[in-house]
């Protein structure tokens, strides 16, 4: 088990997920993110929809999941936003310690 998870959110285009990813970055909650375009099917006050949407990860030290999940509830355009954290249960040393690097210090 390591130090480090990704924290995944989704935004209905890259358009709005770039301030976030900004504010995110400049605040060193997360030391990369990535974009990735998906297809979503879900159920939504009883209507269901089939999304095109953008996923974002971003990786950071798991210690900062509160601070990063306050800053998207804060920032986040959805009414209910996904927020979920998967755990990093190992990975490249030297790639973890950029990790570490790149994020604040609590």
């Amino acid at each position: 088990m390591s130090d480090y998870g990704i924290v995944l959110t989704t935004f209905g285009s890259s358009e709005q997920a770039r301030p976030v990813i900004d504010a995110i970055i400049n605040c060193k909650l997360a030391a990369c993110v990535q974009e990735v375009n998906i297809k979503s099917h879900y159920i939504w006050k009883d209507d269901y929809y089939h999304d095109n949407e953008v996923l974002v990860l971003f990786k950071t030290r798991k210690s900062l999941y509160q601070e990063l999940e306050k800053k998207l509830i804060e920032l986040h355009p959805h009414e209910t936003p996904e927020i979920i954290m998967v755990d990093i249960s190992a990975g490249y040393a030297n790639y973890l310690a950029w990790i570490n690097e790149q994020v604040k210090s609590i």
